[in-house]
């Protein structure tokens, strides 16, 4: 679930100064803008001029010379302006009902920081008397409770809760020890990444899942909010895991016993707003998984139960207890906290998504995937999904994760709509690869939290991060592979 200083989806800028990157953006943004306008293509006029704003647009979410969502905010109006359809059509998708699963999920997760439930969860499981002072066994914990509560908040928020913790135990200031400040490096990275890898386990994990989502069903397939978690799940679980074998074999945990004395339990009881936060968080998750619960145990009902519980309406009406009630200082979540949730993410999403309806109503995404399909020579399903996979981690890197699946995941459908093949698993292999990326700082939010404390080189992080990208691509492709035919994807 996402949260209102979503870093990882670079909504906000790092600093104010331009660097390089946005210095060349700059430049080429408006370049590739007139030089695609008035080059000779083989495309009608407003799949031309499309194509034109489409690359200018690319252009300036990779450099980011314009925040990112700002961009997205341009996209309806210069559409308008460049006549690929009327406004009306253009700006309707900055009201898309999906974006209300992002609101709903902002406020809460806004709430469960105020009153603390966020903390009081992530203590109780750290603190539990089995993990003891085993070093693997302490870092194994810090990446389990992040991975299940980036399930459901911010990555980045995640991160922020939870590595205060993890430094009183690791220890704040540089080992002269090289094996234990390897030890402790080796920690603060997997943390960072559990809680990039948490995001893929449920829709509202991370936006990318979302942006999948609603193209999916955008190519009329319907796809419940269980449904995701059954591959979603397995890719957190499987990506985890895998994150945990490779640092205890890069950099093996160590732990002192006077780091695990300070985490225990917290044991204070529980305040009015934690309540009510955790009631509607609790309905939120039931009545989420509710519809796909009815359809797998082929209960009746199931049709109408899903459109009462549509995401987005659970989203509000769980949003909306936590305005209704009041605790012994304020309402549970007054306005004027509620209403700061990061609306950059909004916007973001739905200007991506007018740029990726126009992409397909005027065809000129299936002008793309021809040029795509005759350039790489790939016919097959599965090689459009492995190689969606393993580009999107790789793009991602450089770009937001936000950004990336709204530009790929339409070209990808394009692509297998040209193949003639099932698009379901290439779609939901750009959502779950885009929060794969654990190279550089600027990749994602957690991997910048964990840069900034100073431990981390960037050697370290560059040489794991590559293994570990390839490694989830190799992963999530199998597992989408194996997954899809019982599933009924493929």
């Amino acid at each position: 679930m996402t949260d209102p200083h979503e870093l990882d989806e670079a909504v906000v800028e790092d600093s104010d100064a331009w660097g390089t990157r946005q210095r060349v953006g700059a430049f080429l943004a408006p370049a590739a803008l007139l030089g695609i306008w008035f080059a000779p293509f083989p495309l009608t006029e407003v799949q031309h001029h499309l194509l034109a704003i489409f690359v200018a647009t690319v252009v300036l979410w990779v450099t980011e010379t314009l925040p990112v969502a700002v961009t997205a905010l341009l996209v309806p109006p210069v559409m308008a302006i460049a006549g690929i359809a009327k406004p009306k059509e253009l700006f309707a998708p900055l009201a898309d009902p999906i974006l209300f699963i992002f609101i709903g999920g902002f406020m809460i997760a806004k709430a469960m920081t105020r009153h603390g439930l966020d903390r009081r969860i992530a203590l109780s499981i750290v603190g539990l008397r089995a993990v003891g002072n085993d070093g693997s066994r302490v870092r194994l914990a810090f990446m389990g409770t992040a991975t299940l509560l980036s399930m459901w908040m911010s990555n980045t928020a995640t991160t922020a809760l939870l590595m205060p913790i993890l430094l009183g135990v690791v220890g704040t200031k540089r080992s002269k020890d090289a094996g234990t400040e390897r030890a402790a490096v080796g920690s603060l990275v997997c943390l960072a990444y559990a809680c990039s890898l948490g995001g893929l386990g449920t829709p509202v994990g991370s936006p990318p899942n979302l942006i999948a989502l609603r193209y999916i069903e955008g190519a009329h397939i319907h796809m419940s909010f269980l449904s995701w978690m059954k591959i979603g799940i397995p890719s957190a679980i499987a990506c985890t895991g895998a994150t945990f074998a490779f640092y205890r074999w890069f950099a093996p945990a160590k732990v002192t016993v006077d780091g695990t004395a300070s985490i225990e339990p917290v044991h204070a009881a529980m305040s009015k707003g934690e309540r009510v936060t955790a009631l509607a968080f609790g309905l939120a998750v039931l009545a989420w998984m509710l519809p796909g619960l009815f359809e797998l145990f082929g209960a009746p009902g199931a049709a109408t139960l899903s459109k009462i519980l549509a995401p987005e309406n659970v989203a509000m009406v769980a949003a909306a207890l936590l305005f209704a009630f009041r605790d012994e200082r304020d309402r549970v979540l007054p306005w004027r906290e509620g209403v700061a949730i990061d609306w950059g993410t909004v916007l973001l999403f739905g200007g991506g998504i007018s740029l990726g309806n126009q992409l397909f109503d005027s065809g000129l995404a299936a002008e793309i995937s021809r040029a795509f399909v005759a350039a790489t020579g790939i016919h097959g399903l599965w090689e459009l999904t492995f190689a969606a996979t393993l580009f999107t981690i790789f793009f991602t890197e450089v770009c937001s994760n936000t950004a990336t699946a709204t530009m790929v995941t339409p070209l990808v459908i394009a692509v297998a709509q040209e193949l003639q093949v099932p698009l379901t698993p290439p779609a939901m292999a750009v959502g779950l690869a885009a929060s794969c990326a654990f190279m550089m700082p600027i990749s994602t939010g957690p991997n910048a939290i964990v840069y900034g404390t100073g431990r981390v080189p960037m050697s370290f992080m560059l040489r794991g991060g590559f293994l570990l990208n390839v490694a989830c691509a190799v992963i999530l492709f199998l597992l989408l592979r194996v997954l899809s035919g019982p599933f009924g994807w493929a």
